[in-house]
């Protein structure tokens, strides 16, 4: 088919997708009592009253998040995102804390990968040794420049194992120090 046909069908099809819808009234898309209309009615909810809105039982969200410290407050209010495959209660605290302090010196902070099985760390392309194995390692990504959150990551002595890949994701694990 030619550029002109396209063309030709595609306004075609706009006038009478129009013309479509300009049959359709908003009275004809009302929501009725029993006339089948399109729209569904609007329905609402009642909110908790103010002194029962931090109730998590309540409102079935998380506990209010000034109650929690460090990671796990970051994580509630989004600071931190997580992939569903990359679990983080395993990570021993002073990555978290690494983590956590990233987060809040160099704003949001999404984590990439956490604890491994063997097939695949194989198809990540991890070592055969890899500490991702032992939930001992972090990948993540910040938004900032990575000079800078590179730096800071080498002052941090619960750091071993540092490395930037070029993707922009950030190795971080607490084996030996090294970078490769």
């Amino acid at each position: 088919m030619s550029i002109v046909c396209r063309v030709r069908h595609a306004f075609r099809m706009t006038l009478m997708t129009g013309a479509f819808l300009l049959v359709l009234s908003p009275a004809a898309l009302r929501a009725g009592d029993n006339d089948g209309g399109i729209i569904p009615p609007a329905q609402y909810a009642s909110l908790p009253s103010n002194d029962r809105i931090d109730e998590p039982d309540v409102t079935g969200s998380l506990p209010n998040a000034k109650t929690l410290s460090g990671f796990a407050s970051l994580v509630s209010h989004g600071t931190i995102t997580l992939r569903e495959s990359a679990p983080t209660k395993c990570i021993p605290g002073d990555l978290r804390d690494v983590v956590a302090s990233v987060a809040e010196k160099f704003g949001p902070v999404s984590i990439e990968s956490t604890h491994r099985t063997r097939g695949r760390n194989w198809r990540a392309g991890g070592a055969r040794q890899s500490l991702h194995l032992a939930c001992r390692a972090v990948d993540f990504r910040v938004r900032a420049r990575a000079r800078g959150v590179m730096a800071y990551l080498r002052a941090h002595p619960q750091v071993g194992g540092l490395k930037i890949y070029r993707n922009g994701i950030i190795h971080i694990d607490n084996g030996e120090r090294r970078s490769w």
